[in-house]
């Protein structure tokens, strides 16, 4: 069987989509697996902020619709550009085992995010960032910061700016271990949903993928990820609000942090809940069950 997987075409997504293919290779047996590169909406505008842009999906709409006309087999994505509603047809069936899910500082001058002296210059492209930056120290001024890893890294020097913030997983995928100033801590600086896993999308009309897949799927990281994404879910939070969300496992149970800011970080909620690890959806929206009744939708941009 030739299975075709759809990506980005971002050295860190064909990272992604390679390690998929070789897992494949390697736990089913005869298969063979081609790469498919799609451009989506997000890759091609980068000159502005993505909740200027506008509408969900910025990264995932034209591998979707390529899924959707069968012209890939599975949809590879970074699971944190994945919506939490996904589009009639199409199904998230899981995750392989998930890389480091948090932030980290990278900077030239500073040893630690902390460090960065009052009115200093940090760049983001994350409202989530922004927002967790602002309630540490409301002084510092964010710029924006789009474009791949490569590009991240080289801004960061041409324009000067204190740091930037990245997520641990993409630098060490890419070997880049040497850029990392600070690791930032998941309780307080709570990660994005799905930071960390690689998010496998299909046909919900292709059971015999659903059976392929299985063999590289993750349950630990999909039990995780699964509270993530129903916390989101109910929220209805995405690229346009200052959200996150941490689950893992721990002792037979599950705990899940979830963060949801208003934009400035001058408002924020910061719980945590722990439930079963069998029903992971069910503790994702009993949190945001929580946050509702505190009054996050207070915090939500007019």
């Amino acid at each position: 069987m030739n299975i075709v997987l759809g990506t980005r075409g971002s050295r860190l997504a064909l990272w992604q989509a390679h390690h998929i293919k070789e897992l494949l290779l390697k736990n089913v047996k005869d298969v063979t697996v081609d790469v498919n590169i799609i451009s989506t909406r997000g890759d091609r505008i980068l000159d502005k902020a993505l909740p200027d842009i506008g509408g969900k999906g910025l990264f995932t709409k034209e591998i979707e619709d390529a899924l959707l006309e069968e012209r890939v087999d599975i949809a590879v994505h970074s699971l944190k550009d994945l919506p939490g509603e996904l589009p009639e047809g199409l199904l998230y069936i899981g995750s392989p085992k998930r890389a480091d899910c948090r932030d980290t500082f990278v900077s030239k001058k500073w040893s630690s995010l902390s460090g960065v002296p009052d009115g200093g210059r940090l760049a983001t492209g994350s409202m989530r960032r922004k927002a967790l930056i602002f309630e540490q120290n409301p002084t510092i001024t964010c710029g924006m910061l789009r474009g791949n890893i490569d590009t991240r890294l080289r801004k960061l020097e041409e324009e000067d700016w204190d740091g930037i913030i990245m997520a641990a997983a993409a630098l060490e995928r890419l070997g880049m271990h040497d850029q990392i100033t600070e690791f930032l801590n998941p309780e307080s600086f709570v990660s994005a949903v799905g930071q960390g896993a690689i998010g496998l999308e299909i046909k919900e009309s292709r059971p015999e993928l659903m059976d392929i897949l299985n063999n590289i799927i993750d349950k630990k990281t999909v039990t995780a990820v699964k509270a993530e994404r129903a916390f989101m879910r109910a929220l209805e939070g995405g690229c346009s609000v200052p959200i996150g969300a941490w689950g893992r496992l721990a002792n037979g149970s599950l705990a899940l942090t979830g963060y949801f800011a208003s934009p400035d970080g001058k408002h924020s909620i910061r719980e945590t809940l722990t439930g079963s690890p069998e029903t992971p959806e069910d503790l994702g929206n009993r949190l945001a069950g929580k946050y509702q009744i505190l009054g996050v939708e207070a915090l939500k941009p007019s």
